[in-house]
């Protein structure tokens, strides 16, 4: 990459032959090569863009500011679709262009989302119908860190407590990110690649092959990515290096039109700097795999019976001495989780009702060691937890305009507490689980009408327990409303809600946890304009509330007013967008408060920030697009991030400030 190129990009001497060394303290370290993955998709998306048509082409969205709701309280993302912010890294970063959800941040990595205030336990994330779940006991490895957007298809959210049959009832929603590898009616092969460059030395590369005929498929994918310490808009450096590999494989077998079995496995390997801390996450490994049973057309009445078992075991390293320089005594833990899970589901219909019902389990273990020679060591329990439920969930069309959706929920979950220095040492806990919701909806004209009551139950998790053994379950009786309307060139959509928590488990400073009762309000929406041809205007604008009822104060860790704007334009083949972002000053905060994840530093300043992006598709099969976020180069952090820790060699902030000025370019191709 020419030198002029690589200066405006802040792109390090050596981008392209630069590597990392797991025991090297330094940024950047001359011994590393770039990798076969690396190279191969950089020499074939090179190879096919000296190929270029002249023909012009369907480009996709250029733009994607704020994924739209386009059904009642549920929402799809494509997670191949190009994004401002830059492309995602991680599963937060995805998560922080949906309006309503909100990013911690606590380095390159790692960044706990937030819908509606709310994270952690309260926001379950699964991938392929396994809950995704980290080992650190001070939440450093959140699910997002394990997740690269690009290896699943999709990404669906559902808000609320609106959904039974993927384990308890969440309080505030559910992210799944999903892959549906597509059926050969033909022998065949299907292939996607992408490379990234980009400020502060990034480099991503993603390869996803497939091969099949109509008896099964295999699908190989696998990603590699790198960043540098980025700069904050003051060009002070942010301790905040990362890097990770992942593979997957999925073989699935189609006998027939209504069989599928399909075997799955997954390996990450990573590593993050932390601003927020006093260590770093020099290993986030993680390997899964899953198995998948699906049978359709059993019986006129039975549309489909599907098994599922997933498996997955995590073992993370954090210590204060590999990823920073050392300063005192050296300190290293290693906690590790098992988890195991499976369901089993029928989906039935009579007419004009359909419904689904099922059972499921999840059981879940944790150990810890520590000390530098914590490999010579042996596991010590700590604490482990079980979930059984039972589950069913119907739809009933009134008539074509007029549905009711219902659901209901009834789960035992099991804590035990084996760690041989706790007050509640042997003791075990049951606790039983109640939830479910009732929503109607109406389309009228141009709009979809939809209210709902939902009610969740959440007993302490792994975090909390540790801190409270003893805690009550926590219960979310919330109210969802909203519409959705389509109109010539406009369309829209909004919903609010409505909660009153009991019991709320709040970190009243980072090693307590006590009982609350609080309430919570606010809501989203959004408008796209397709004004005139090729172009297309958009705004969504997102809001939430929370009191402390038992103190009488605010909510800890609820996030400000938010708005967003994006004009784009795109005429088959060019196609370029812009985008800004603002969020409102936030007063209301409890200092010291709030969960694992994070705790309020303080009132924060509002922000806005600018985006631009472009792209250009020179054939059918290739797209090149480049951007840069935070055009201005804004000072700026989130009001729910955590403070900064004193690291040495690097400036203590209030918050951990947001990446400055931040330059990307991206080359995809698929056959």
């Amino acid at each position: 990459m020419p030198a002029a190129i690589c200066h405006i990009l802040n792109i390090p001497k050596g981008f392209l032959t630069r590597g990392h060394c797991s025991s090297c303290p330094k940024v950047c370290c001359p011994m590393f090569k770039p990798s076969p993955l690396a190279l191969g998709v950089l020499s074939a998306l090179s190879a096919l863009a000296v190929h270029a048509a002249d023909s012009p082409a369907t480009l996709p969205e250029v733009l994607v500011t704020a994924p739209q709701m386009r059904s009642p309280l549920t929402l799809d993302v494509d997670t191949q679709s190009p994004f401002l912010p830059r492309p995602a890294m991680d599963g937060a970063d995805l998560m922080k262009s949906i309006p309503g959800f909100s990013v911690i941040r606590k380095g390159g990595t790692g960044g706990d989302p937030l819908l509606r205030g709310l994270g952690v336990s309260r926001l379950p994330i699964s991938v392929d119908g396994s809950f995704v779940m980290g080992g650190c006991g001070g939440r450093m490895d959140p699910p997002t860190a394990y997740i690269y957007p690009a290896a699943y298809d999709s990404l669906r959210l559902t808000k609320g407590p609106q959904i039974v049959t993927e384990g308890p009832v969440p309080i505030t929603g559910l992210v799944r990110f999903e892959r549906k590898t597509e059926r050969f009616t033909e022998p065949g092969v299907r292939a996607e690649a992408s490379a990234i460059g980009g400020s502060f030395g990034r480099q991503d590369t993603h390869l996803d092959l497939t091969a099949g005929s109509t008896l099964g498929y295999v699908r190989f994918m696998a990603q590699e990515i790198d960043q540098n310490d980025y700069k904050d808009g003051q060009g002070a450096t942010v301790h905040s290096r990362t890097g990770r590999r992942s593979e997957t494989v999925i073989a699935g077998l189609t006998p027939d039109a209504d069989t599928l079995i399909e075997l799955s496995a997954d390996r990450s390997r990573g590593f993050g700097a932390y601003a927020d801390r006093t260590m770093d996450g020099t290993q986030f490994d993680r390997d899964a795999f899953g198995v998948k049973l699906e049978r359709r057309n059993l019986a006129p009445w039975l549309s489909k019976l599907a098994a599922t078992y997933n498996y997955s075991y995590v073992d993370h390293v954090m210590d204060n001495y590999t990823l920073r320089p050392v300063s005192g005594m050296k300190m290293l833990s290693n906690p590790d989780r098992e988890v195991e899970g499976g369901k089993v589901q029928a989906d039935v219909v009579w007419g004009a009702f359909t419904a689904k019902v099922g059972v499921d389990f999840q059981n879940d273990w944790h150990t810890l060691r520590t000390g530098v020679d914590y490999r010579q060591k042996a596991r010590a329990n700590d604490l482990n937890f079980s979930q059984h439920g039972i589950f069913g969930e119907a739809q009933y069309a009134i008539s074509p305009q007029q549905r009711v959706l219902a659901g209901v929920r009834f789960d035992r979950v099991e804590a035990k507490d084996d760690r041989v220095v706790s007050a509640t040492s042997g003791k075990t806990l049951t606790r039983d689980l109640t939830g479910g919701f009732v929503r109607g909806e109406w389309d009228v004209e141009n709009a979809t009408w939809f209210v709902g009551v939902g009610h969740a139950e959440r007993a302490p998790d792994y975090w909390e327990a540790s801190r409270n053994f003893t805690a009550r379950s926590e219960a979310n009786t919330q109210l969802d409303a909203g519409v959705l309307w389509k109109a010539g060139t406009l369309e829209a959509g909004a919903s609010v809600f409505a909660s009153k928590m009991r019991d709320f488990l709040l970190y009243t400073s980072s090693t307590t946890v006590a009982n609350i009762d609080a309430t919570r309000f606010g809501g989203e929406a959004d408008l796209v304009w397709k004004f005139a041809k090729n172009w297309r205007a958009s705004a969504s604008v997102s809001a939430v509330q929370g009191n402390n009822d038992t103190a009488n104060k605010p909510l800890a860790q609820t996030p400000p007013l938010e708005t967003r704007l994006g004009l784009a334009y795109d005429d088959g083949r060019f196609g370029g967008a812009v985008s800004v972002r603002a969020a409102s000053r936030q007063n209301r905060v409890d200092i010291g408060a709030g969960t694992v994840a994070g705790l309020d530093a303080g009132p924060a300043a509002g922000f806005v920030t600018l985006g631009l992006n472009g792209a250009w598709r020179p054939t059918k099969s290739l797209t090149l697009s480049a951007g840069v976020d935070n055009l201005l180069n804004k000072t700026y952090a989130e009001s729910v991030s955590k403070a900064g820790a004193l690291v040495s060699g690097y400036q203590q902030t209030v918050r951990i400030n947001e990446p400055g000025r931040t330059f990307w370019l991206k080359g995809a191709w698929m056959l």
